[in-house]
């Protein structure tokens, strides 16, 4: 794995460590349960305006939102719950999703090393990482896999988690969003658990989210001409209309 991707994956590993345990201790249901403002569906973070944005029914909790030094964690959550309003939308499915976003690559993309991330997750540095308090005897990788540009982690991690309410066990993508990796993940709530199915169908739709949100807008195409009527063979009928016939012999003077 090229030295560029494993700093850079280190870096996003210690920011959601020290971001998750900074601004979410306390639940992730507790930021505005007050119901002092609309939850919002999306927040530009890093000096890049990286764009994170969750799938239908999830909300941005802006207490627990961290942009800093380049880098930014976002947390999202029922969107009912955030702004105290049963008026909200809702999730299909009761999770949790947490987004980091690393500091500009500069060189290189982690879609480059996409099949080394297997390897390099299994090892002790890897596990390390994902290990929330840094014991790498905490974690257990249980499946791993690409889709597209796209590396998907299940792992399990029995250290305390930093956001309560929330299981162990997770799914992570890890993906290049503009000169950024963006780790998106989708954490099962502690009494409500989530078949393999609904944990990955959401994390995919995380991804989508992510994705169509940083798109760039499509090129404007230039406009179509008119179509122009190709001239006839041979006259019908002109003398019903005899401008047309003196066109017609305009016409054929310059293009002869």
């Amino acid at each position: 794995m090229s030295t560029p991707i494993s700093d850079v994956l280190r870096r996003a590993a210690l920011v959601a460590a020290c971001f998750g345990l900074a601004g979410c201790g306390g639940g992730w249901f507790q930021g505005l349960r007050d119901g002092a403002a609309p939850a919002p569906t999306e927040v530009a973070v890093t000096s890049d305006r990286i764009v994170v944005a969750g799938p239908h029914g999830f909300c941005v909790d802006p207490t627990a939102t961290r942009d800093q030094d380049g880098t930014g964690f976002v947390l999202l959550g029922n969107c009912a719950a955030i702004a105290n309003s049963r008026r909200a939308l809702q999730p299909t499915t009761p999770a949790v999703l947490t987004a980091t976003i690393s500091e500009p690559l500069g060189d290189g993309r982690l879609a480059d090393s996409l099949d080394q991330l297997d390897g390099f997750f299994r090892s002790q540095e890897g596990l390390t990482l994902l290990s929330r308090s840094g014991d790498p005897s905490a974690v257990v990788v249980l499946d791993t896999a690409t889709e597209g540009e796209v590396f998907l982690l299940h792992a399990s991690d029995g250290s305390d988690s930093a956001i309560a309410g929330v299981q162990p066990e997770y799914w992570r993508a890890y993906l290049d969003v503009g000169p950024s990796i963006a780790t998106l993940s989708v954490l099962a709530l502690e009494d409500r658990g989530l078949s393999r199915e609904e944990s990955l169908s959401t994390l995919q739709s995380f991804v989508q989210a992510v994705q169509t949100a940083n798109a760039a807008p499509p090129a404007e195409e230039p406009p179509t001409p008119p179509a122009v009527a190709p001239l006839p063979s041979e006259p019908r009928n002109w003398w019903r209309n005899p401008l047309s016939v003196w066109n017609i012999g305009i016409f054929r003077q310059i293009f002869e």
